[in-house]
């Protein structure tokens, strides 16, 4: 996919970018490796449906610099109910297709600052992200033949995956190797997805160190 060979090219341009030229001065929360998990609400909508919220659960890996981290997760969203969105039929002047899915999910890659370095402290960040709706089934009364069932099931596919741009903003309290945080992300919106323009997410989660991070990307190393 396309779309995925692009997210690994970001993430060694990240990962690079993340790293401290030299060895800074010491910080608790500097130079670690943290795992961690969220959840919390996922806001979207269609072009058939308004505003929903369900929820959505996930886990990350966070590698942090002196005031900056590599941020990379996975998220699944669990819809309550099934969601509905229209695409247009692959053939021209005949009625668009609905989609019913369930669940989405999605890969994130950013860098996410923390630029005053406290016991409780701000963070934002950004990076690339990559979204799919899960079991898409297409309903195509104009459909007359296995072909046009075959290019609608194709069509639902296309757009059922699509990569995006993400923003994120919260506050996380410092307990020594464990760290509480609550934050927003948001996501660009995409032509042709059948989630329509932005989504909205606001979660809470632990994180905890388990190492640290200074000797994997020092220059010595």
């Amino acid at each position: 996919m396309k779309s995925l060979a692009r997210l690994l090219t970001v993430i060694t341009v990240l990962s690079a970018a993340a790293a401290p030229a030299r060895a800074q001065e010491k910080n608790d929360q500097a130079f670690r490796w943290y795992w961690g998990g969220e959840g919390g609400a996922f806001g979207y909508k269609t072009n058939l449906q308004g505003l929903y919220f369900d929820p959505v659960l996930g886990g990350h890996w966070l590698i942090t610099a002196r005031r900056t981290a590599l941020y990379v997760s996975y998220e699944q969203a669990f819809f309550l109910t099934a969601a509905r969105a229209s695409i247009p039929n692959v053939t021209p002047g005949n009625p668009d297709d609905t989609v019913t899915f369930s669940d989405m999910r999605r890969l994130m890659i950013g860098l996410v600052a923390f630029p005053a370095p406290k016991a409780i402290e701000p963070f934002f960040g950004g990076g690339f992200a990559l979204m799919e709706v899960l079991n898409p089934t297409v309903s195509c009364p104009s459909c007359s033949s296995s072909a046009d069932l075959a290019n609608a099931d194709q069509a639902a596919a296309d757009a059922s995956s699509k990569a995006f741009f993400w923003f994120m903003a919260g506050l996380q309290i410092n307990m020594g190797k464990l760290a509480l945080f609550g934050h927003y992300v948001g996501t660009s919106a995409a032509k042709g997805f059948l989630l329509d323009g932005s989504t909205h997410s606001i979660q809470g989660g632990i994180r905890y160190t388990f190492g640290t991070a200074k000797e994997g990307i020092s220059e010595d190393h």
